[in-house]
């Protein structure tokens, strides 16, 4: 290869060596180029990584709410039709919950006994309650019925209190103070 060079006249040469100088330029400024773009491409790449997680992040979200709003769609409709036939309607309330009762003390082969009745407010919510209390006098299994009764009525009913007064050993008649709470909405 030298006795090649050798060969050359000087203006050759200097056209040889301002021809390197040229391309070892060129291949310089194309590595630089090169070694940017690469570095825009992993930004990119980075960048576009970061924003399909966020998106996929954003679509579960949407899918949670989404669900949660079709749950809350739902319990609107069960509350609806639980309007028209768990919950007690606040113009004949009184009314319709003494029918109640009596139709569980019937059902509990039992008398009815005096029995208080007053209102509550439920706070937050559109639901009021009526609260009832009496006197239980009676055995544990005429009791078991009883509630057995009252836990699958129709109606929001449900045993709000119990007050055990007195047991008697030998009998085995108990005697308590029982509140039941019954729900309608305003």
């Amino acid at each position: 290869m030298s006795a090649l060079y050798n060969g050359l006249n000087d203006k050759e040469k200097k056209t040889l060596g301002r021809l390197t100088a040229a391309v070892l330029f060129a291949l310089a400024l194309g590595l630089v180029a090169t070694a940017r773009q690469r570095s825009n491409y992993l930004e990119a790449r980075d960048s576009l990584t970061a924003l399909q997680a966020s998106y996929r992040k954003a679509q579960k979200a949407r899918a949670d709410a989404k669900t949660e709003w079709l749950r809350w769609q739902e319990a609107g409709r069960d509350m609806d039709s639980f309007k028209d036939t768990l919950f007690y309607r606040e113009a004949d309330i009184f009314r319709t919950v003494r029918l109640d009762l009596r139709t569980i003390f019937d059902r509990a082969g039992m008398n009815i006994p005096l029995i208080s009745y007053r209102y509550a407010d439920m706070e937050k919510t559109p639901v009021k309650k009526i609260i009832i209390s009496f006197d239980y006098t009676g055995t544990y299994a005429e009791l078991k019925k009883f509630l057995g009764i009252v836990e699958e009525f129709r109606r929001f009913l449900a045993v709000e209190k119990i007050d055990f007064q007195k047991a008697d050993a030998e009998s085995g008649v108990l005697h308590l103070k029982m509140t039941l709470a019954g729900y309608y909405e305003i």
